[in-house]
């Protein structure tokens, strides 16, 4: 075998060995969910709530995120203050939409998965109706928690 072709085959075989992603060690998780509540703040502030998720794992957190919605909705801050929500073996998340200036829009949950001990939804929104309302469109959801 030449010399040439003998290097060759070492680049290949040092490349192809040598290539580890740390993607293909990250183990992605679906995880069940369940909505359980879905309605539209409903505000004129020129602050908004931006567009997100966040999981809440015990009932601490939820009430520290609270203040958000009461900034803008204290009726509805209050009524999210109060759910009843068992933290122990469930994880709460909140979505929410975009602000809009008409009203109103449909969350789709995609996929809720787990990669790398964090908990992921994939979701997305229906484009607002005609509607003349300020809103902006939010779901809670559960998830067991993982052992």
């Amino acid at each position: 075998m030449s010399a040439l072709k003998s290097a060759s085959l070492l680049f290949f075989i040092f490349l192809f060995s040598g290539c580890s992603s740390d993607d293909a060690e990250v183990v992605i998780e679906n995880l069940s969910y369940e909505i359980i509540f879905e309605s539209q703040l409903s505000y004129s502030r020129g602050e908004k709530i931006p567009k997100q998720y966040k999981v809440f794992t015990d009932r601490e957190d939820w009430l520290d995120f609270i203040p958000t919605i009461e900034e803008v909705n204290p009726d509805r801050a209050e009524n999210l203050e109060n759910i009843d929500f068992d933290f122990t073996n469930a994880n709460l998340i909140i979505v929410i939409g975009e602000f809009y200036n008409s009203c109103c829009t449909k969350i789709t949950i995609n996929q809720v998965y787990k990669r790398s001990d964090n908990i992921i939804v994939d979701f997305e929104e229906s484009e607002p109706g005609v509607a003349g309302a300020l809103s902006q469109t939010y779901l809670l959801i559960k998830t067991q928690k993982q052992n």
